[in-house]
């Protein structure tokens, strides 16, 4: 609750500098504006002021109605940033909102053609995003910014999006005949096509993980998947893990429905050669989440 700091370069135990240096490494720079008030007026410690974070610099001796003028004129600047925050944020958070609206809408129609459950499908992105999350805490080795993890974990909704190309008695049919499954594994190839139909839209990250997804989310990691036996790191990491979040849901909604942590030790027992080892690890962990 403090709104702004008054703050003396030369004090006992932790001085000035080392105070601002706490509050930038704590991030708490960002949200409460600093000024500084010292008797010592050399450029050097102006300048290492403004570096640390303070948001003015007022020397000594100084008119009390000046400190108090620009103490008010940094709050009132503060509180104008704090606004348009939060108008970005409402914007963005509105726009996002939209776009999800939108990916709902398009992967209720995808389950209604391929029988599958809404709740399914949601709990693949939930998944997704849980081992994404998990992975970023893991290792530095892939680029997971908070906001790529956001992007794999919508487009992991759309995995199946090829199916609507596919005849409903290759969908509704639990019985098929080997040349009815390969044509059941052609929505992967199917799925890309109607992405790259896109046209205007082929250079946007979304588009992009979400063609590596439909294409590959079926590939294993030692190279037993389809359609075209990747293996390995040769398989988009979007698509490995919407690949194993798929396969662990598969389980967990299967007849019977396998509980999580056991669908998660199962994967583990069972096909550990299909998937990526710390793809595993992380969806063990996460088993009690």
């Amino acid at each position: 609750n403090i709104d702004l700091l008054l703050l003396d370069i030369m004090m006992p135990e932790m001085d000035g500098f080392e105070v601002l240096a706490m509050m930038k490494k704590c991030h708490w720079i960002d949200d409460i504006p600093v000024i500084m008030i010292s008797a010592e007026n050399a450029s050097s410690f102006v300048e290492r002021a403004y570096d640390l974070g303070a948001s003015d610099y007022i020397s000594r001796p100084f008119d009390t109605a000046v400190v108090r003028r620009r103490v008010i004129n940094t709050l009132m600047l503060y509180a104008k940033q704090k606004r348009l925050v939060r108008l970005v944020a409402e914007q963005v958070y509105e726009k996002e909102k939209l776009s999800r609206m939108l990916i709902s809408i398009l992967s209720c129609m995808v389950e209604r053609r391929s029988g599958e459950s809404h709740a399914h499908v949601r709990h693949i992105g939930t998944l997704t995003s849980m081992l994404l999350a998990r992975l970023a805490q893991k290792t530095d080795a892939y680029p997971l910014t908070q906001e790529m993890r956001r992007t794999i974990s919508m487009a992991a909704v759309l995995r199946d999006i090829g199916k609507m190309e596919l005849p409903d008695s290759i969908l509704s049919n639990s019985d098929r005949t080997p040349e009815e499954e390969e044509q059941l594994q052609r929505h992967t190839v199917l799925g890309e096509k109607m992405l790259n139909e896109l046209g205007i839209y082929q250079d946007e990250d979304f588009v992009r993980v979400v063609r590596q997804i439909c294409r590959w989310h079926h590939e294993r990691y030692d190279g037993s998947g389809y359609p075209d036996h990747l293996s390995g790191e040769q398989i988009p990491l979007a698509a490995q893990v919407v690949g194993l979040a798929d396969a662990c849901e598969t389980l967990a909604d299967g007849k019977p429905p396998v509980p999580y942590r056991e669908a998660a030790a199962q994967l583990c027992r069972e096909k550990a050669h299909a998937f990526n080892p710390l793809l595993l690890e992380c969806l063990q962990e996460i088993g009690p989440e």
